[in-house]
Order: C-alpha cells, then structure tokens, then sequence
C-alpha cells in the first residue's frame, strides 16, 4: 500500500463521504452525516463499547470527525487520530462548533506509529479505517495503547460482498485500489494474533443496494427506509444459512486486551 497515495487521497477529499463532489462538512450538515453514519453496524459497535462517559477512546482514521464528535457529545474524551492535516482541521472546527472542542484531541499520525505512551485508551475504534495500514504494525500499536482489560472495536469492510465488489472495480475512485486492502481471513487472523481473541458480526448482503441513497443519490428517508427493510431481509438470511455471512460487505470485530 502507498502511504503517499493514501495521504493525498485523503486531503483532497476532506469531506464526510471520503468521495469526491461533495461541499465541506459543516455543523449543521453535520447532523445528516451522523444520521447516514448510525447505521447497524456502527449501532452494534457502540454496544460493543458499552457505556461512554469517563472513558479516552482512539479513534484510528477519523477523517473530518463525523463519529469522533459523537463519541465525545456521549461523554467520552477522543483523540481523533488521521494523516490528513486538512481533514483535522475540518475536525476542530466542527468539534469546537458543536461543543465538544474540549473532549476532542485532533492528533495527526499513522495508524503504525501513534504518539502515545502505553495503556493510556479505554476503547480503541476504527471504521474503514484499518483496511488503509499496515495491519499487523497497526494492530500491535493499538494493542500497546490500550489499557489492561481496554476493548478494541473495529468496523471494517470485507472483500467478499459480490455487489460490493462490482461497485469497487468499475464505480469506485481508482485509487482505492491503490490504497485499500479489504479484510479477509488472513487479516482477521492477524487482529486475533495481535490480541489472541477475535468476537466477529457480519452486516449487510443485499443491504448494500441501500448505500446507493446514501453515496449515489443522496436522500436519508429513503436510505433509511431501504436499509431496515433489506438489513432485515439480511438478518433472516443470515439466520436461515450462517454460510451467507461469508458475503457480507462489513465486519464488526471486537477484541480485549486481557489485563
């Protein structure tokens, strides 16, 4: 993976959807963007994490901070962690705005190497984020920083959704190809080895067609609507023949550091 690549990428693109064409995010498109953002997954992640207030929380790959100001207006202090100096600064404004400027560190560095002493987080998070590092080196970092008995909780795109995949090859910027490497079993073999545990929930098989109200033609009512009647669908399929779950696009994968 080139890290240059991904950096440019990522200041070029300093928006909530990490494409291009859309305006810079501000307070109060803020609120739609964390709509679009609570989606399940990212609701079973939060359960993961159990309960905010008190706790410091890494987020690694925080891009403008859509999720980091959320974590922070639910208690928890964040250091919001990204390579891009542009996208951090869209963070601080936004987090000073919706005020929780105080709960909310903008700190930019690489997944590889965080500027942080040992066991110092509560919580580590991430949404696809790690699928951009060097995921063994990342996973260790994560580790070390965590406190004993800390929990990390990762959102992280598969490569094996097929509709997924068809969108990536011939609809998605280029340069994802250049930066990204979609989780398989090796690289969930490589969280379980960092942390020598690995709780894994799988979302989304015929529910990715619902993200087409949210990346292609943008309406949150219909997004919402799609996504509980196909997630849904989904669930049942899931349940019927866990063998599906092997397609689907996310992964919510939860490790703890012992203590």
């Amino acid at each position: 993976m080139d890290s240059d690549a991904g950096q440019s990428y990522w200041d070029r693109h300093a928006t909530a959807s990490n494409l291009p064409g859309e305006e810079t995010l501000t307070a109060e498109g803020w609120k739609e963007a964390i709509a679009f953002y609570m989606t399940p997954e990212q609701s079973a992640a939060y359960d993961a994490m159990g309960p905010l207030p008190t706790l410091r929380v890494i987020e690694i790959g925080c891009g403008v901070g859509v999720n980091a100001i959320n974590l922070a207006g639910r208690g928890a202090t964040v250091a919001a962690v990204d390579v891009s100096h542009r996208r951090l600064r869209t963070l601080r404004r936004l987090a000073v705005e919706t005020g929780v400027g105080e709960r909310v560190w903008a700190v930019c560095a690489r997944a590889e190497q965080l500027p942080f002493r040992r066991e110092v987080f509560d919580r580590a998070y991430s949404k696809s984020s790690l699928i951009h590092t060097d995921l063994p080196t990342a996973a260790m970092e994560c580790r070390r920083v965590l406190k004993p008995g800390g929990r990390g909780v990762f959102c992280e795109p598969t490569a094996w959704n097929p509709p997924a995949r068809v969108y990536r090859r011939w609809l998605g910027p280029k340069e994802w190809r250049e930066i990204t490497r979609y989780f398989t079993r090796a690289e969930e073999k490589t969280l379980a080895a960092a942390f020598g545990n690995l709780a894994v929930s799988s979302f989304y098989l015929f529910a990715f067609a619902a993200f087409f109200w949210q990346f292609g033609r943008r309406n949150l009512k219909r997004f919402r609507r799609w996504l509980a009647w196909l997630h849904g669908l989904d669930r049942v399929l899931f349940a019927v023949c866990p063998l599906l779950r092997r397609w689907a696009w996310f992964r919510v994968y939860v490790v703890d550091k012992k203590a």
